[in-house]
């Protein structure tokens, strides 16, 4: 118990370190109109609107990415709300932001890995410019005072597994969520309207 204790002082000493360093040391107007608008990508609708577009507008390929990318998503999000109602960690900004915001771990982090992994692993030429985008949302969820820098990190390990885990069940995955083909695959309206319903919290 003692080093469970301490574990967690020393966790909290070096996040409030890093959040001032990145708060105080980055700040200028120029990084508020970046920040803000980057943090956008780990937004909701912004896995979920992609997700969509990807679907309705890709190829046979894109669209299997974007259901699997879906999936991954709502798996990490009904595992993140689990977390957070054991956890409840006060935000930066927020002493207390109910259960269901709570700072740990990060959501935004968690949408975003979640999804990036999964297109990261089916096109990996494009894993480095995700790897990026998802370095600038974790990193702005912490300059705006929203995130602990503990927190983004939990978030990108959680998404990360998620997308890893699709990925590794895609087969069982893709009979579940009735994909047609296991190499091409169409994903049902049914399917679909399911997910969309069911992120709806």
């Amino acid at each position: 118990m003692t080093l469970i204790l301490f574990a967690a002082a020393l966790c909290g000493s070096l996040d409030q370190q890093m959040s001032d360093g990145i708060r105080r040391g980055w700040r200028s107007p120029t990084m508020d109109v970046v920040m803000s608008t980057v943090t956008q990508a780990g937004e909701d609708y912004a896995a979920l609107g992609s997700g969509v577009a990807l679907y309705l507008c890709g190829g046979p390929r894109l669209k299997r990415a974007a259901a699997l990318a879906t999936c991954s998503y709502l798996g990490a999000r009904a595992v993140l709300l689990g977390v957070r109602a054991v956890v409840n960690r006060p935000r930066p900004e927020d002493p207390n932001p109910g259960w269901l915001n709570s700072s740990f771990p990060s959501g935004h982090a968690t949408s975003y890995f979640a999804a990036a992994t999964v297109y990261a692993l089916k096109f990996p030429r494009l894993a480095p410019a995700l790897g990026v985008g998802g370095t600038l949302v974790a990193l702005s969820r912490v300059y705006l005072g929203k995130h602990w820098p503990s927190d983004v990190l939990a978030g990108a390990a959680l998404g990360t597994g998620a997308g890893l885990l699709t990925v590794r069940f895609e087969k069982p995955i893709s009979r579940l969520l009735r994909l047609e083909d296991s190499r091409v695959g169409v994903l049902q309206p049914s399917a679909v309207g399911l997910s969309i319903v069911t992120v709806r919290f």
